[in-house]
């Protein structure tokens, strides 16, 4: 099967390395996530369920055995009870995003305009970066509307897909071969195949890209050759290469494989449950 190789621009995941625990008791502390929809917005039971199996799909894809999904359909909340070794704030990063992949070709005529942003929107986010690692947060979270207003940007220069992560049929995570980073390998079932196939036929050749998107942001920006003019690429595997670590990689395959949450949720409270002790119990 014919591959593209993607690489990756501007990935906006980033998990500290979690812990694969075979078990746990009630003796044991663990750390409790919160997790909400918008403001305004009500979880019914048909919703609940699918975000539940997403969120068990991207536990069980990063190694975290022994959690609880606890949901409250009346306060429209969602709670996961994790082992107190794992590291929860980063589980949240990948919770919070929804995780819809889509492939997206770029527009006519704004080759210019699309260098012109990405230049820009990796400047903030180096100087963010910058800021969050000598503390000075709310300078940070400062620069996050400009970072947003950027990204809406690129997105307006692609047209829309109907090329999503609803057709990935796999992903897998990979070291690659003689190097220390890691790259995802995607499958796309029958009908994303055809449609990949499509799609790189209409930009072989043109100098233009195809953005891949996570959650509208912008992942890579592969050109295909002009070798695939007259087919597309065939096969239905895409590789995302690039510079990411094995915890980047991890949490962008557990999202793939998950398949998209089917509604935003935001992580609003992780608390430290301290351990229950049991009552002592006397021989008579």
């Amino acid at each position: 099967m014919k591959t593209i190789r993607l690489s990756r621009w501007l990935v906006g995941i980033a998990i500290a390395s979690t812990l694969s625990l075979a078990c746990s008791n009630r003796l044991r502390s663990y750390t409790q996530i919160t997790l909400a929809p918008p403001a305004s917005t009500n979880l019914d039971l048909e919703t609940i369920e699918k975000a539940e199996a997403v969120l068990k799909e991207r536990l069980t894809s990063l190694g975290v055995e022994a959690a609880e999904i606890i949901s409250e359909e009346d306060t429209s909340t969602l709670i996961v009870r994790l082992p107190a070794e794992v590291d929860a704030e980063a589980i949240a990063d990948v919770f919070a995003n929804t995780g819809q992949l889509s492939l997206r070709l770029q527009k006519p005529e704004t080759e210019a305009e699309l260098a012109e942003n990405i230049e820009a929107l990796q400047r903030l986010l180096v100087e963010q970066d910058t800021l969050k690692q000598t503390d000075n947060l709310a300078e940070a979270n400062a620069l996050q509307p400009q970072i947003d207003q950027t990204r809406a940007k690129i997105v307006e220069l692609y047209e829309p897909s109907e090329l999503t992560g609803d057709l990935v049929s796999d992903a897998q995570a990979v070291l690659m071969s003689g190097f220390n980073t890691w790259e995802i390998t995607v499958w796309f079932n029958e009908e994303g195949a055809e449609r990949f196939a499509e799609k790189t036929k209409a930009i072989a050749g043109t100098g233009r890209t195809i953005g891949i998107f996570l959650d509208n942001v912008l992942l890579s920006t592969p050109i295909v050759g002009v070798d695939y003019a007259k087919t597309g690429i065939l096969g239905g595997q895409a590789v995302i290469s690039g510079n990411f670590t094995a915890e980047a990689a991890k949490a962008l395959e557990a999202q793939l494989k998950s398949g998209a949450l089917p509604i935003e949720l935001e992580p609003v409270d992780i608390a430290v449950v301290p351990p229950v002790e049991e009552p002592i119990s006397s021989d008579e």
